[in-house]
């Protein structure tokens, strides 16, 4: 398949259906180190938290689930760049983190561009928090040449 070259190069935000916002906001800001920036009183995010972590005016947006809903299956992961600049020692205080808050954690992969922990928000959503370690053109390359590559990856947590 060919690559376009597109304006867009991150993802910008995220919008999420929880059960509760008010306690996935606590779970974002304590275990990712996120900040509230806006709660939506009205209108068609009614209820809605917008979390940030502190370069964007949003980069999660929380918003209540439906009741019936099933959870965690809106979409399949949400990648998340740790700004490690390739020191996997950031990754594994990282790592430390989310054993402190006792997460659960789904896998840890080698994507060859990037290691990333893979884990479970309070609502079963699975999120990714990756170190890059190949950049630019350089990693469009070597992804494109690994096929996708994701092999488990053993990595020793650093606690905090």
């Amino acid at each position: 398949m060919q690559a376009s070259k597109s304006e867009i190069t991150r993802i910008g935000h995220i919008g999420l259906f929880v059960a509760d916002p008010e306690a996935s906001a606590r779970w974002y800001a304590d275990v990712l180190g996120m900040s509230v920036v806006a709660c939506a009183s009205d209108g068609p995010y009614k209820g809605g938290i917008f979390m940030s972590f502190g370069t964007s005016d949003h980069d999660i947006g929380l918003f209540p689930q439906s009741p019936g809903a099933s959870k965690g299956k809106e979409f399949e992961h949400v990648g998340l760049e740790l700004d490690c600049r390739g020191d996997l020692g950031k990754l594994q205080r990282f790592y430390g983190r989310l054993q402190s808050h006792k997460v659960r954690i789904h896998e840890i992969l080698d994507h060859g561009v990037s290691k990333g922990i893979y884990f479970f928000d309070p609502d079963g959503h699975m999120l990714e928090v990756f170190c890059q370690q190949v950049h630019g053109p350089a990693a469009i390359a070597e992804l494109g040449r690994n096929e996708g590559k994701a092999e488990p990856y053993d990595l020793t947590p650093i606690s905090q």
